[in-house]
């Protein structure tokens, strides 16, 4: 039984992501997993399409720097709370999941993924962000410097 759902899936994935998607990935030098795993956050950070673009860019460029990815959708996949209940102390988990700790993508997806997120894996959408946070009203707030990120988190997460 299992064995067949599984094999349903992998029938559903394959038809939604098309070889002319595999290929643009593999055309970014990226490999299908990887997006997967990029895909897996964006679905669980940010709400639309335009927002899943611009997380996108910012988590690609912040792996191109040697950054941190430091995604809390990754802690509450670690200790099943939500993300406006991470702590400091949670970011000191020693996990593979911990994006804080350790560089680079978690070691596999922490969602499924939809279509949406999985297109803006692919192409993210370039910008000078580099930090962004979700605000209580599910609005994402962009910041291309720390100070700048440092206020809106005072502003939006009191």
């Amino acid at each position: 039984q299992l064995n067949s759902i599984v094999e349903n899936m992998l029938i559903n994935f394959n038809e939604k992501v098309p070889d002319s998607t595999r290929i643009k990935i593999k055309a970014r030098g990226k490999n299908l997993y990887e997006v997967v795993i990029m895909a897996s956050l964006l679905e669980k950070e940010v709400r639309t399409l335009e927002d899943m673009k611009l997380v996108s860019g910012v988590l690609w460029k912040r792996m191109e720097i040697g950054m941190p990815l430091q995604v809390d959708a990754t802690l509450a996949y670690i200790t099943d709370k939500k993300t406006g209940e991470i702590t400091n102390e949670d970011k000191l988990i020693d996990s593979p999941y911990n994006t804080y700790k350790y560089r680079g993508l978690q070691p596999t997806p922490i969602a499924n993924p939809g279509l949406n997120a999985i297109n803006a894996a692919i192409e993210p959408e370039v910008s000078n962000y580099l930090y962004y946070l979700s605000a209580p009203s599910g609005e994402t707030i962009f910041s291309e410097t720390l100070e700048e990120h440092n206020e809106n988190k005072a502003k939006y997460l009191k």
